[in-house]
């Protein structure tokens, strides 16, 4: 059968046309993340000129909210952005930088007692009109050290205060958990002077029998120590009264009012979690008591830290009873805790960590050290 001319011109045409078609068809690249397309974010307040006197009676209000832009990023399916907000002296290229604050928002407001512990801290005299470098930080948590950028430094004048650490009066807690001596026992503390004077206690296991009493003074002075009242939960000042008395050994927090002579205690276990500890995924605690023979307030665990499994910066905070109804976070720029404060971050990296929490003082702070 011979096809007809035309037809086959025809039909050749169209196949042309088809393979013309499809292989001129453009294939889609697969976006790459690229560095050099980063842009940083930019402060927009305070002003670079802005001036504030710190002083302690304002310390609770906002001293400043710094507000930032948007830092940019060349995809639109990466992560939230987290930003550092820091702050150091003129000229030091910010190698003793302190971390205000870590957020994913483009604003944070820090309190004038925030930012005058940050600037103590830093060195800055009391009393004396101060230039303060401060700069932001953006980076995308799961790749750092590409994707970081910074902000330009703007430079702000600061007067900050000298401020008195809360102190008051103490009672001293010997007893059965310590050699019954008073000037070794721990403390609980009367920070505003109200005559009621509450802390915390570990009764080690070892010998444990939970006897005790408070004392007003570093040794057994008549009418100066407290012991067990005639009624449950009362106070006796009378050198022959009994023992006070916690039912098992563990932590507690004690709390003694001696306007309406009386005391009450709450057991209180404490932990330490965070993105690298356990897990990584701030469900589970590593506990934290006493060293062996140490201070029975001050709380110790060593254990490893691992990188987090979902790729975010290495930080944790200290929880009562495997909860979060009690919680301390850090206190900007210094190693003081604060309740819910903001997590700690530990910028050493994963590794094997002694965590310290110590409550031997009105003022409760922390330390941790990579081994």
């Amino acid at each position: 059968m011979i096809l007809d001319m035309k037809k086959l011109t025809l039909i050749f045409i169209a196949v042309l046309g088809l393979g013309l078609m499809f292989s001129c068809e453009k294939k889609e690249a697969t976006p790459v993340y690229d560095p050099g397309q980063n842009t940083a974010a930019t402060i927009s307040e305070p002003a670079a000129d802005a001036q504030f006197v710190l002083t302690e009676e304002t310390a609770d209000s906002v001293m400043t909210t710094f507000k930032w832009s948007t830092a940019s990023y060349n995809l639109d399916d990466l992560e939230t952005a987290t930003y550092s907000i820091q702050v150091d002296m003129p000229d030091s290229n910010f190698v003793n930088a302190k971390e205000l604050a870590s957020t994913t928002e483009t604003m944070y407001a820090i309190t004038v007692n925030d930012m005058n512990k940050v600037l103590i801290g830093l060195g800055y005299e009391a009393d004396v009109a101060s230039l303060v470098e401060v700069r932001v930080l953006s980076f995308l948590s799961s790749n750092r050290e590409v994707s970081e950028t910074i902000s330009q430094v703007i430079q702000i004048t600061v007067t900050p205060y000298v401020t008195e650490e809360p102190s008051g009066p103490s009672l001293w807690v010997p007893g059965n958990h310590q050699g019954w001596a008073p000037a070794s026992a721990p403390q609980i503390w009367d920070t505003d002077g109200d005559n009621v004077f509450e802390g915390f206690v570990y009764f080690p296991e070892d010998g444990f029998n939970g006897e005790f009493k408070f004392t007003a003074n570093p040794d057994w002075v008549d009418d100066e120590n407290y012991g067990a009242g005639a009624t449950p939960g009362s106070l006796d000042n009378d050198s022959g009264a009994g023992n006070l008395l916690v039912p098992g050994f563990g932590g507690y927090w004690l709390v003694a009012d001696l306007n309406a002579m009386t005391w009450t205690y709450t057991a209180q276990s404490w932990g330490v979690i965070g993105s690298g500890i356990l897990a990584g995924d701030w469900t589970e605690d590593v506990d934290i008591i006493p060293a062996s023979g140490g201070p029975l307030n001050i709380l110790v665990a060593t254990t490893d830290v691992i990188e987090p499994p979902d790729g975010t910066e290495l930080r944790f905070k200290f929880r009562a009873d495997d909860g979060w109804d009690l919680n301390y976070g850090a206190d900007a720029g210094s190693n003081v805790l604060i309740l819910g404060g903001t997590d700690i971050p530990m910028p050493e990296g994963p590794g094997n960590y002694t965590f310290k929490m110590n409550m031997s003082a009105p003022v409760f702070t922390y330390e941790f050290i990579k081994n």
